[in-house]
């Protein structure tokens, strides 16, 4: 009997440190222990094109996953890559769920955006990624995990061979603003604005070149001087023009997106200023374009420009007398007069404002219509205590002191206004048209004109006398 108790008492024992040592075992102290158990993995991928070649985008993919869920999420740690190019909000975060033996995990990608610029292999060094983790057990785990070792290679299409810039897109638009007139003949001292506009579908505006005139002032385009006896080209690479002065505007560099399509933009704004006469020619200019949809290489051309600067320039006419280019017509007399009456009837206007606004007000008898107005309306409202008042007020506006006296109406009005009542207790109504007809009634009085004559014509008067 004694040996059955021992060993009911010994199970038990195993049994609890079973029940206490095996949590302990598998309980996750940090990352490294969740990637150990099986509950949390990283992976790096590389999305890349069939024919990935330089200047075009390339993504990497680092998928966090893990049977639990996460906490505050993962982020990528900063990093860098020998000749690549990457904008600064590069990445982009995609949180989701995958089946994985029967499981559901929970995954959050990180896609980042890169721009190789050289063609060759790329070695990818392992890249750092804060994680924290909500565990069953052990409640918030956070930590930084690595991704693993990876590479990819960029190619350069034998097309693109010696070829410095161009841009990769699978559609590119060029617009040119501003163009220079062969027929013309420039003074000395005009001046034309020429503003290219150069965008791309899929591509960021950082990835678009500056036009070559940027790069050297004139860069490879040929800006030619001519006397009219000689043919001398000026060097690509002069950073200074004689005859012309150049002004180029900062360039206006921005992305925006399309329907989901990102749009690169950039700007570029020329002036060139006629110093000196003679004939100039800008050539043609290249822009290529690698149509990443169908593989091929495009040109899209700046037209070239050719004009004339004669010796007629503006500074000479503006150095003149001015009075000599004035052509004095009738027209522009005319027009000048037009222009100072209106200025000076401003000026009266501004200056005169409150009597214009208090003669508009007597020539419209604008305070006698709003007294008629509220009269009416306080008659319709059965106020007419008020009704008299404003009644009285508008005979005293038109000057007629005693505007009713023996009116049936006024007796009418004054009987509801004061409640008094009549000898024959017969019930009391004043409408609208009785209220109209009083208002016609002291308007019809103060039309007649009454001639009191104050002295007897042709009467001596006597002054002090008895």
């Amino acid at each position: 009997m004694m040996n059955k108790k021992l060993i009911s008492l010994l199970t038990f024992l195993v049994l609890i440190c079973q029940l206490t040592i095996i949590p302990v075992a598998t309980a996750a102290q940090d990352i490294e222990d969740l990637v150990n158990q099986g509950k949390l993995t990283i992976n790096l991928k590389v999305n890349r094109k069939e024919q990935q070649i330089v200047g075009q985008a390339l993504i990497l993919a680092i998928e966090v996953s893990t049977v639990r869920w996460f906490a505050t999420g993962s982020q990528i740690q900063h990093f860098t890559m020998k000749n690549v190019v990457m904008q600064a909000n590069n990445t982009t975060t995609i949180n989701g769920s995958k089946r994985t033996n029967g499981q559901t995990w929970a995954t959050q990608t990180h896609e980042i955006t890169l721009y190789p610029s050289v063609s060759g292999t790329y070695r990818i060094e392992p890249i750092n990624v804060d994680i924290s983790i909500n565990t069953e057990h052990d409640g918030i785990v956070s930590g930084e995990l690595s991704t693993q070792e990876s590479s990819f290679t960029i190619d350069l299409p034998k097309a693109l061979e010696g070829i410095e810039n161009f841009i990769v897109s699978p559609q590119v638009t060029l617009i040119v603003d501003g163009q220079f007139d062969e027929e013309k003949n420039y003074a000395v001292g005009e001046a034309i604005t020429q503003t290219i506009t150069i965008t791309a579908d899929d591509t960021p505006a950082m990835m678009i070149k500056p036009i070559n005139l940027v790069a050297n002032n004139l860069g490879a385009t040929d800006l030619t001087p001519h006397d009219g006896s000689t043919d001398n080209k000026v060097a690509s690479n002069k950073t200074t023009l004689d005859g012309i002065s150049i002004y180029h505007k900062p360039a206006q560099v921005f992305d925006k997106s399309n329907r989901g399509t990102l749009l690169g933009t950039r700007v570029e704004s020329f002036t060139y200023i006629f110093e000196k006469p003679g004939h100039y020619v800008i050539d043609e200019q290249v822009i290529y374009w690698w149509n990443s949809q169908s593989n091929t290489l495009e040109r899209l051309l700046i037209p070239s420009s050719k004009w004339t600067v004669s010796d007629g320039a503006l500074s000479k006419v503006s150095t003149g007398n001015p009075l000599k280019s004035f052509n004095l017509t009738i027209k522009t007399v005319i027009n000048s007069i037009v222009i100072i009456v209106l200025l000076i009837l401003i000026s009266l206007g501004v200056t005169k404002r409150h009597y214009l606004s208090a003669l508009y007000n007597k020539l419209t008898k604008r305070e006698q219509r709003l007294l008629r107005s509220k009269y009416l309306n306080a008659v319709a409202d059965k106020n007419y205590l008020i009704a008299t008042q404003y009644l009285y007020q508008y005979a005293l506006l038109i000057n007629k002191q005693t505007y009713t006296a023996g009116c049936v109406q006024s007796s009418t009005l004054n009987q509801l206004a004061f409640k008094e009542s009549n000898a024959e207790n017969i019930p009391l109504s004043f409408s609208v048209s009785d209220a109209k007809v009083l208002i016609s009634k002291i308007d019809a009085s103060t039309s007649k004109k009454e001639d009191v004559a104050n002295f007897i014509p042709k009467e001596r008067i006597n002054l002090n006398s008895d």
